[in-house]
């Protein structure tokens, strides 16, 4: 009697354990990357005034989009986009930044990107603020 108790004992201690451990990994998952509503609208507001010198954040973007291989998104997304070509071109460069584009009120990263893409290509301010928008926390990454 004593062994299947201390063995029922064990059991329970080790589902317990077990139960905790699972609940600690999934807690400390990342939460899913996007780029911001916010973010996106940044493509709305670029002007030819706009530059790297211009922007007025409290901060620099670490980022030097002047010096990025824009051509993928602005050739993904002249004429007649489609969301999936010209997003999936913008995600496979904003992506890898994210959490900086999402700060561009500090920063200016946001703002930098969208201003090289869309003066370089010569594509139309909010093209990516009403193509990209996947849901209501902008385009998931």
């Amino acid at each position: 009697m004593g062994s299947s108790s201390a063995a029922a004992i064990l059991f329970c201690c080790v589902a317990l354990s077990s139960l905790v451990a699972v609940g600690r990994s999934a807690a400390t998952e990342d939460p899913p990357k996007f780029i911001s509503v916010g973010a996106l609208e940044c493509s709305s507001n670029i002007t030819k005034s706009s530059s790297r010198k211009l922007i007025s954040v409290r901060g620099v973007c670490p980022v030097r989009f002047d010096e990025m291989d824009m051509s993928t998104v602005v050739s993904s997304c002249r004429g007649r986009p489609s969301a999936a070509r010209c997003c999936g071109a913008l995600k496979d460069v904003a992506c890898p930044y994210s959490d900086l584009l999402n700060d561009n009120e500090n920063n200016g990263c946001a703002s930098e990107m969208f201003y090289q893409i869309l003066v370089r290509g010569r594509l139309q301010p909010g093209l990516f603020s009403h193509l990209c928008r996947e849901g209501p926390l902008g385009l998931q990454c």
